[in-house]
C-alpha cells in the first residue's frame, strides 16, 4: 500500500469493495499508534462501511488530525485540506475541525509537534489516499511524501492480496513484544496464520523505523548459507562486490533503525539462528520478527505462540451477531463473499458455519481452503463432508507455495521436518481425544522408537516444531493436537496397520488410570483426583466409544464406566453417566461381575434425576446379578440403589432397614457410605432427630478420619438440616455456609449438593424472618436446579412447600416473585462472595488505585518516566513514535491530574514501595 496524490473520482470507482475494506483496515494501524492507551482497535471496517466519500481536490498525502473526546463512529467532515473520511463524532466546542496547516511534516523534515484536544487524539487520513501500488497511480512529480514512502517501503512488504481479519490482540503482543525485545518468534501451527500476522504487524509499525521494513521469506531457500544472501535481495541492494554472510550484513545494517521480518525459519533453524544472533550483536538499532514453527532458541528471544483464531464455544445459544464477532467465523465470511459474491452469514448458516469453522480448529488456512468451496457446495454440504476434511481440502491458490496449496501439504511440510522418533510420536498421540500429559503420552506412546526415555525428547521436538500445543492447567502441563493435525497422525496409524493396537493401549490406560482413581477416592487426595479425571474426561469419552466399536471390549467399558462414576458425579456429569451406562449395558446383556457394578451405579444415578420408572426397571436383574455372584462381590452393596428407591418413594422404614444392614455388614466404602448418607436422610424423615445426628457425624468423622472432602460437604448438610429443624438456626446456618464452602474450595461441580444446602439456607432464612432473603436463596437454588436438571429430593417437598408459602404470605406475590427472580439471576461465584464475606484488603488496592486507572501502555510509559527517560528515549525503548509517547506522557497527567514528569515519577515510586507513606 502507498500513498498519492491527486486521487480523482473515476479512478476511486474503479476501486473494489474488497480494496476499499482493505484501505479501511490500514487505517486501524494508523489510530492504532495514537490511541494505544486504548485495551482494542475498533473494527473500522464495519463501524465505517457504506460512509466511504471520494476525494475532491488536490490531497497533501501527510497525515492531518481531528480532536476528539471518543472514537465512536465515522461521519465526513471537509477540513482545510479536503472532504475527508473522518473518526469524529461528538466532537467537543471549540475543538475546530481540522488545523489550517498541515500538523506533520513531511518525512524529510521529521515530525512537529502536536497538541490533544482535553484526554483524546485522533488520527486521520483520505481513505482514498490509500491504493495498491501500480505504475498507474503514482505520481511521480507529486511532492516527497508520496515519494519518501515509496522510497521507504520500494519492495520491502508485499501487498495484501486478500483482507486481514481480527487478530488484533496477538497484533498488540507483537507491538508490546518488540518493545521489550529485539527479537520476537511468532510459533505455531502450519495455516495458523503467522506469515499473515507478521506482515501486517510490520506494516502496522512501519512509522517507528525510519530506515524501513523488510520482509524476508526463506521458505523456498533450502540452502542455510543463502539466508544472508535472501535478506540482501528482499532488501534491494545492488552491491555485488560484496559476499554475503552474516558479518557483511552486520555491516551493511549496523547503522540502521529496521525492523527485519524473516518468514519460515523452521528449516533452517541453524543457519536463521547464526545471523540474527550476529545482527542482533552487531546493529543496536534493528529489530527482528521471525516466523517459525519452533523458537531459534537465541538469548533474549521472546516467542509469542500463536493460537487458532477464536469460535464460539456453543453456537446453539449464540444470536447471529454474536456469531458473526468470533474471528474465524468472520473470516470465512470475507473469504466465501470473495469466492462467491454476496454471501454473507445470515440466519439459514450462521450455525452451520460455527460448526463448520469449529471442524476446522478455527485454523486460517483450513478456513480459507474449506471457504473457497462455496463455489461448488453449500456451508451445509460442507459440514456433510468434511468427514474427511483432509482429502476435501485438495484446492487451493495457485500463486501460494506448495506446501500452502492443500492442507495436506501445510502439514506434510512440519512431518518431514521431524526426526523419526517425533513422527512415531505425533502418529501414536494421535490416539488421544483433547489433551494429555506426559505419563499418557509415556504409557500409550513408548515402545520400541520411541521408547519410555525418548518420549519426553520426542514431546520437546514436537512442542518446537508447533505439532504439539503446550496447555497450562494449574501445575499440570499437557499437550493436545489440533483436530486436523491429530488426523493426520490417526491416517498414519491406519497406514500402518497398528491403530487397534494403539486404540488398545489407550484403553488400557485409560481403565487402569480410572480404577486407580476409584480405588484412591476416599482420601486426602480427592479434589487432585477429581481434577485430573476432569482434564481427561475426552480420553474417557474415547475409550468408551472404542470399547463399544470393538468386539470384545464390552466388559473393559463397563469396568470404565463404574470406576467414573463419583468423578462424573463431583464434576456434574450425571447425565452423561447415564448415556454411557444406558449405551454398554444395553450392548453387553451377559451376566458379569462387571455388568452387576455397573447396573448399581445406573440405577444410582437414575435415581439421583427422581427416574423411578428407569430404576424399577433395572433392580430386579441387579438383585439376579447380586444373587448370582455373591461369593464374588459383597453382594449386600446392591441393596443400596433399593433403600434409595424406598426412600425416594418415601417408604422409610424399607430404607432404613436395607440401610442399616449395608452400614454394618459392608467392607465396600464408597457404598457404605452413601448408605450413612440414605439412613441420615431416612432418619430425619421419620423424625428420628438423634439417630439421623448420630449418622450424619458418623459419617463427618470418616470424611474427616480419611481426609475426604466431598461426602464431607453432604455431611455438613445434613447436620445443617437436623440443626435447623431442632431451632438452632445459627448453627445450620453455619454449616450450610461450610458445605457450600467445602464444595467451592475444591471446586466440586457437584451442583445437586450446591442446591440441596442453597435450599436449606431458604428455609433458615425464613425462620429467621428473612423473607426477602429466602426468596433470593430459592430463586438461586431453581437456578442450580434448572442448570443441572435436577429437582430436590421428593421427600423434602413438605420443607420446601411450607417455607414458600410463609414467604409468600410475608412479602406478598408482587415482592416475593421481584427476589425470587433477582435469585435466579444471580451467579453461583457472585453468590458464594456474598454468602461467604468474600472480601479483598482494600489497603494496597488503594495505594495502587492511580496507576490502576491507566492502560497497560500507559502504566509502561509511567515506568520510563520514573526512570528520568525524555519522550524521545520512551519512543526508542518502546518502539513508538515520539509523538505517540507524547501522547501517552499528556494523557498520564491528564488522568492522574499532575503538572509535571516528577509527579509521575513519585506515584510510581510508592506504588512499588507500599509500605512507604503516602504522599501529601
Amino acid at each position: 500500500m502507498y500513498f498519492k496524490n491527486n486521487i480523482t473520482e473515476d479512478e476511486l470507482l474503479f476501486v473494489d469493495r474488497s480494496t476499499i475494506s482493505r484501505a479501511i483496515s490500514d487505517l486501524k494501524g494508523v489510530i492504532a499508534e495514537v490511541l494505544e492507551e486504548f485495551e482494542f482497535v475498533p473494527d473500522l471496517a464495519e463501524e465505517m462501511d457504506g460512509r466511504v466519500g471520494v476525494v475532491d481536490g488536490s490531497l497533501c498525502p501527510c497525515w492531518s488530525w481531528a480532536e476528539a473526546p471518543e472514537l465512536r463512529s465515522g461521519k465526513h467532515k471537509t477540513t482545510g485540506h479536503s472532504r475527508q473520511f473522518i473518526c469524529d463524532l461528538d466532537v467537543e466546542p471549540g475543538c475546530g475541525g481540522g488545523p489550517s496547516e498541515c500538523p506533520r511534516q513531511c518525512l524529510d523534515c521529521g515530525p512537529a509537534p502536536h497538541r490533544l484536544c482535553k484526554q483524546r487524539r485522533l488520527a486521520q487520513t483520505s481513505l482514498a489516499a490509500i491504493l495498491p501500488l501500480s505504475s498507474a497511480n503514482i505520481d511521480s512529480t507529486s511532492s516527497g511524501c508520496a515519494t519518501v514512502a515509496a522510497k521507504e517501503l520500494q519492495g520491502l512488504l508485499p501487498a495484501e492480496l486478500a483482507g486481514f481479519v481480527g487478530r488484533q490482540g496477538e497484533l498488540r503482543e507483537v507491538r508490546r513484544g518488540l518493545s521489550a525485545s529485539r527479537l520476537v518468534t511468532l510459533t505455531g501451527v502450519g495455516g495458523v496464520g503467522k506469515t499473515r500476522l507478521a506482515i501486517r504487524a510490520a506494516w502496522e509499525m512501519r512509522r517507528a523505523f525510519p530506515d524501513g521494513v523488510c520482509v524476508a521469506e526463506l521458505a523456498g531457500l533450502e540452502d542455510g548459507g543463502l539466508v544472508a544472501q535472501a535478506v540482501v535481495t528482499s532488501l534491494g541492494l545492488q552491491d555485488q562486490s560484496t559476499r554475503w554472510t552474516a558479518d557483511t550484513l552486520a555491516q551493511r545494517l549496523a547503522a540502521r533503525r529496521m525492523l527485519l521480518v524473516l518468514d519460515n525459519c523452521e528449516h533452517l533453524l541453524d543457519a536463521c539462528s547464526r545471523l540474527v544472533t550476529k545482527l542482533l550483536e552487531r546493529c543496536p538499532d534493528l529489530r527482528v520478527l521471525a516466523t517459525s514453527r519452533q523458537p531459534l532458541d537465541i538469548v533474549g528471544e521472546r516467542v509469542q505462540p500463536l493460537s487458532t483464531m477464536r469460535l464460539p464455544a456453543d453456537d446453539e445459544s449464540q444470536s447471529v451477531q454474536a456469531l458473526r464477532e468470533f474471528e474465524a467465523i468472520k473470516l470465512f465470511e470475507d473469504r466465501a463473499a470473495a469466492a462467491v459474491g454476496g454471501f454473507e452469514i445470515d440466519d439459514h448458516n450462521a450455525r452451520v458455519v460455527a460448526r463448520l469453522c469449529r471442524h476446522l480448529d478455527g485454523i486460517p488456512l483450513a478456513i480459507e481452503l474449506a471457504a473457497a468451496q462455496v463455489r461448488a457446495l453449500s456451508p451445509g454440504q460442507l459440514l456433510e463432508r468434511l468427514g474427511d476434511q483432509l482429502t476435501l481440502l485438495t484446492s487451493g491458490n495457485r500463486a501460494a507455495l506448495p506446501r500452502q496449496q492443500t492442507l495436506r501439504a501445510s502439514i506434510d511440510w512440519s512431518f518431514h521436518l521431524c526426526t523419526e522418533q517425533e513422527q512415531a510420536l505425533w502418529a501414536r498421540a494421535s490416539v488421544f481425544a483433547g489433551s494429555f500429559d506426559l505419563q499418557d503420552a509415556e504409557a500409550v506412546c513408548a515402545s520400541g522408537d520411541p521408547s519410555e526415555h525418548d518420549v519426553l525428547r520426542a514431546v520437546a521436538g514436537l512442542l518446537d516444531k508447533s505439532v504439539i500445543l503446550r496447555e497450562e492447567r494449574g501445575e499440570v502441563i499437557r499437550y493436545r493436537l489440533l483436530e486436523t493435525i491429530r488426523q493426520y497422525g490417526r491416517q498414519l496409524l491406519r497406514a500402518g496397520g497398528v491403530e487397534r493396537e494403539l486404540q488398545e493401549r489407550h484403553r488400557a490406560w485409560y481403565l487402569k488410570l480410572a480404577e486407580d482413581t476409584h480405588h484412591r477416592w476416599f482420601g486426602p487426595t480427592q479434589a487432585q483426583l477429581a481434577e485430573r479425571m476432569r482434564l481427561e474426561h475426552a480420553n474417557i469419552r474415547a475409550a468408551l466409544e472404542f470399547c463399544l466399536a470393538a468386539p470384545g471390549e464390552f466388559h473393559e467399558g463397563l469396568r470404565i464406566a463404574d470406576a467414573c462414576h463419583n468423578v462424573w458425579r463431583v464434576n456434574g456429569l450425571i447425565s452423561e453417566g447415564r448415556h454411557w451406562f444406558d449405551r454398554l449395558l444395553d450392548q453387553d446383556s451377559e451376566p458379569s461381575i462387571a455388568r452387576a457394578h455397573a447396573l448399581a451405579s445406573a440405577i444410582h444415578f437414575a435415581l439421583l434425576q427422581n427416574d423411578l420408572t428407569a430404576a424399577n426397571r433395572m433392580l430386579p436383574e441387579s438383585r439376579q446379578l447380586a444373587a448370582e455372584f455373591g461369593d464374588n462381590i459383597d453382594a449386600r452393596c446392591y441393596k443400596v440403589p433399593e433403600a434409595f428407591a424406598a426412600l425416594q418413594q418415601h417408604d422409610f422404614s424399607s430404607a432404613i432397614a436395607l440401610g442399616e444392614e449395608i452400614s454394618v455388614h459392608s467392607d465396600d466404602r464408597d457404598w457404605g457410605i452413601t448408605a450413612k448418607i440414605l439412613l441420615g436422610n431416612s432418619y430425619s424423615m421419620q423424625g428420628d432427630d438423634e439417630r439421623a445426628m448420630a449418622q450424619w457425624q458418623e459419617l463427618l468423622h470418616l470424611c474427616e478420619e480419611h481426609g475426604e472432602r466431598w461426602r464431607r460437604a453432604y455431611a455438613m448438610w445434613g447436620l445443617g438440616v437436623e440443626a435447623w429443624r431442632r431451632g438452632d438456626w445459627s448453627r445450620a446456618r453455619s454449616l450450610e455456609l461450610e458445605c457450600l464452602a467445602v464444595q467451592g474450595e475444591f471446586q466440586f461441580h457437584d451442583q445437586y449438593c450446591t442446591a440441596l444446602s442453597l435450599e436449606t439456607l431458604s428455609w433458615i432464612a425464613a425462620s429467621t424472618g428473612q423473607y426477602k432473603e429466602a426468596a433470593r436463596l430459592a430463586g438461586a437454588a431453581r437456578a442450580v436446579r434448572t442448570e443441572f436438571g435436577g429437582t430436590l429430593l421428593p421427600f423434602y417437598d413438605e420443607y420446601q412447600e411450607r417455607c414458600q408459602q410463609e414467604v409468600r404470605r410475608s412479602l406478598g406475590e408482587h415482592a416475593y416473585t421481584k427476589a425470587f427472580t433477582e435469585g435466579t439471576r444471580l451467579s453461583l461465584g457472585d453468590l458464594a462472595e456474598e454468602l461467604l464475606g468474600q472480601t479483598t484488603t482494600q489497603t494496597a488496592a488503594t495505594r495502587n488505585e492511580p496507576i490502576k486507572g491507566l492502560t497497560k501502555r500507559e502504566r509502561e510509559v509511567a515506568a520510563l518516566v520514573a526512570q528520568g527517560m525524555s519522550n524521545k528515549q520512551i519512543a526508542r525503548a518502546l518502539v513508538i513514535s515520539q509523538r505517540t509517547a507524547e501522547a501517552h506522557v499528556e494523557n498520564i497527567l491528564i488522568k492522574l491530574g499532575f503538572a509535571s514528569r516528577s509527579q509521575i515519577a513519585a506515584t510510581v515510586a510508592e506504588t512499588r514501595n507500599p509500605h512507604s507513606p503516602p504522599q501529601p
